[in-house]
């Protein structure tokens, strides 16, 4: 009885220590998350959602068509390659909050056709995350 009472409380421990890691694991994914507001035609609107700790840095990576240029957008894209059709802003020192990514292209795109990638790092592990926005 005494042995199966403690592999009881060391299949307890190991429970409690599977949860804690997921839970952990969880949090660190809603770090940043994403959606697109609008994902097709000229206009391409992606909102962004830090949550806290703040991811320090951001950098999105916006992937269109290839051949197809962005007009403007706000805030400025720091590079874009319209060979690649990608994008490329660095956001420094964001804070919690909403941030809204607006692109004008030169032409018209369907639906599906554009993916965003998040990269931060979590502040609470120091692991470096990437995050898929897909519309």
């Amino acid at each position: 009885m005494d042995c199966q009472r403690k592999r009881m409380v060391w299949l307890m421990m190991l429970v409690a220590c599977a949860t804690l890691l997921a839970v952990r694991t969880a949090s660190a994914r809603e770090l940043v998350s994403g959606r697109y507001i609008s994902s097709a035609g000229k206009n391409i609107v992606l909102d962004l959602e830090v949550k806290g700790p703040s991811a320090a840095n951001l950098i999105v990576h916006q992937f269109l068509p290839p051949e197809v240029g962005i007009v403007s957008s706000t805030p400025p894209a720091m590079k874009f390659d319209p060979k690649l059709g990608r994008a490329q802003w660095l956001m420094k020192k964001v804070a919690p909050g909403k941030i809204r990514i607006a692109m004008e292209l030169t032409e018209s795109i369907p639906p599906g056709s554009i993916r965003a990638e998040v990269r931060c790092r979590d502040q609470e592990t120091g692991q470096m995350m990437d995050i898929t926005i897909n519309p």
